[in-house]
């Protein structure tokens, strides 16, 4: 099965490379389901003067988190998820897989990018790691920032589909399709910017689980220090899928620009119910590259 399943990511990886690669018009103008860096700062930039620019985005993202859940148990997760994305010019497409190791009772599972509690007792205690799930993500960028003398923000909406790649057996996945969609929004008043997306999810039910559909929402701000160093804070909020409380995390991230097309984000969070991990931190790579 592990053989099948890694197979199964190898061939769904080529093929989007492969339509993504062939659809880039020639001359034209990253925890799994984490926040990240703002959206604000994926969109290409083109130079004045100039029609060039990136077409191409990667983006690795190792992160740790623990927690135990309003338990007596202690939940360990490590992520290494990575991100290849096509950057048009008013949207883009990308595809994210991650290596999981999860450190956990035998009930938690991972979902929605995420350790969480589920139906039945907890289990002996296990240690699992293997490939996650891959996500698929578009987005289209239908207004753009007019500028610090309006109050328009930028709107993207989004469509998402996680394929399970994951091993449900190991716990480090559902083994059912969830899909969803969405809205990201960010507004820029000079150095300082505010921005958030609101989403739904509809869950797959794994055998024996009867998870709720999830809505979730987001709201942050930042502030342009320099013209390399952005900090940002963001307070993430989602639906529980089953019982319990709903994950509510508080995220702290600073971005440097160390070049054109590179950038660097070290993260950390807390959180702040039951719902979600005790606290977790990680560092985000960003590579711009494809440029014509």
């Amino acid at each position: 099965m592990p053989d099948r399943r890694a197979a199964l990511i190898a061939v769904l990886l080529g093929l989007v490379f492969l339509h993504l690669a062939s659809s880039a018009p020639v001359g034209a103008q990253a925890r799994p389901n984490q926040p990240s860096a703002p959206s604000i700062e994926d969109r290409p930039v083109i130079e004045a003067r100039a029609a060039e620019r990136e077409h191409f985005q990667l983006k690795i993202g190792p992160s740790y988190d623990e927690g135990d859940f309003g338990t007596s148990q202690k939940t360990r997760t490590f992520f290494f998820p990575f991100t290849l994305r096509y950057l048009g010019e008013r949207w883009d497409l990308g595809v994210t897989t991650s290596f999981v190791r999860l450190d956990a009772p035998g009930n938690v599972v991972i979902v929605d990018g995420q350790p969480q509690n589920t139906q039945g007792a907890a289990g002996a205690r296990e240690v699992n790691s293997g490939f996650g799930d891959m996500i698929l993500k578009g987005r289209y960028y239908v207004v753009d920032d007019p500028g610090p003398d309006s109050w328009l923000p930028t709107l993207a909406p989004f469509l998402k589909l996680k394929l399970p790649t994951a091993d449900e057996n190991k716990g480090l996945g559902t083994g059912e399709v969830d899909w969803g969609f969405g809205l990201e929004w960010d507004k820029t008043f000079g150095a300082f910017f505010i921005y958030g997306d609101a989403s739904y999810t509809f869950m797959g039910d794994p055998p024996g689980q009867d998870f709720h559909n999830r809505p979730g929402a987001s709201v942050g701000a930042g502030y342009r220090v320099t013209p390399t160093i952005t900090v940002s804070a963001l307070l993430d909020w989602r639906r529980a899928i089953s019982r319990g409380n709903d994950p509510l995390e508080l995220n702290g991230m600073v971005t440097f620009k160390v070049s054109r097309t590179i950038s660097v984000t070290p993260n950390v969070f807390v959180g702040l119910t039951n719902g979600s991990p005790d606290w977790g931190g990680g560092i985000e790579l960003s590579w711009k590259f494809g440029r014509w």
